[in-house]
């Protein structure tokens, strides 16, 4: 069973630490250097609290096993936008990343966004089939030219 709320600021440096795990996933991916983990961190202990940013985690057996964080955009309707949603690989195809993905999804239609978005890379087709199945559908390409 797993239970997804909003994370406790001092929680922060844990999750953090999740965020830097999920880098090293990534082609060329590396650690984050002392700063940059520090951060994170701010980051998400401001989504502790913060009435338009929010970062829910994943426990499993009182284990931080997956976070997504997000935030409302905009001023007048609201955007909803999902930033990261991460899952450590012992924790994976369990559920936890549907309930964390659902309860992000719940909390900006909570809060009045519509629509709600995020970005996620082409060549990762099981990740768009995942968030495809959850409802989101294609909407934009976004390019990069890298020197």
């Amino acid at each position: 069973m797993v239970n997804v709320r909003r994370i406790h600021a001092d929680e922060a440096p844990a999750v953090a630490r999740l965020w830097d795990g999920m880098g090293c996933e990534l082609p060329d991916g590396d650690r984050m250097t002392p700063g940059e983990l520090a951060s994170i961190e701010r980051l998400l202990a401001a989504g502790a609290a913060d009435e338009r940013d929010f970062c829910l985690v994943a426990l499993r057996d009182g284990r931080i096993v997956g976070f997504v964080n997000g935030s409302l955009r905009g001023e007048d309707g609201l955007t909803g936008e999902i930033e990261t949603c991460y899952v450590v690989p012992d924790a994976r195809r369990g559920g936890v990343g549907s309930a964390l993905a659902r309860a992000a999804m719940r909390w900006l239609r909570d809060r009045g966004a519509d629509p709600l978005h995020l970005e996620t890379w082409l060549d990762r087709e099981d990740v768009a089939a995942f968030w495809s199945s959850l409802g989101f559908e294609p909407e934009s390409i976004r390019m990069a030219l890298y020197a």
